[in-house]
């Protein structure tokens, strides 16, 4: 019997609320899945919107590694995984009656197991992006 893989997202604040101008620190490590059915692993910061309308989405920072890819002491996709980015200015989180805006931590990882086809299993960590308070003088 084969379980699906289990994806581990970790965000360095706890409370996940972030602002404009920060530094998002993120760690991932992917689990239950052999070292050898790994395919590739694909990490990005984005955001998408949901709602009435036409839904649209932006990535802020990607990367992408495969066993080729990885370095030769390392070639295991599995392993705990580190990354940080600097925060845009925009968009930021917003939750309306009619518009959503969310901001997520996506970990998306290939797997081949029995067979030549690929399979995808895609894990979401959510977090707010918001505005700079502004100073009072």
């Amino acid at each position: 019997m084969q379980f699906d893989p289990l994806i581990s997202i970790r965000l360095d604040l706890a409370d996940r609320e972030y602002q404009s101008g920060d530094i998002l620190e993120c760690e991932y490590q992917i689990d239950a899945v052999e070292s050898e059915e790994m395919h590739a692993v694909e990490a990005a910061v984005l955001w998408y919107t949901s709602g009435k309308g036409d839904e649209d989405q932006g990535i802020h920072y990607y990367q992408r590694e495969t066993r080729k890819s990885r370095h030769l002491d390392q070639p295991d996709l599995r392993v705990l995984t580190h990354f940080t980015t600097t925060l845009p200015n925009s968009p930021f989180s917003y939750e309306g009656t009619n518009l959503k805006i969310q901001w997520c931590v996506r970990v998306r990882i290939l797997i081949q197991r029995d067979g030549p086809n690929l399979r995808e299993y895609i894990h979401d960590q959510g977090f707010q992006l918001h505005r700079l308070p502004l100073l009072q003088s």
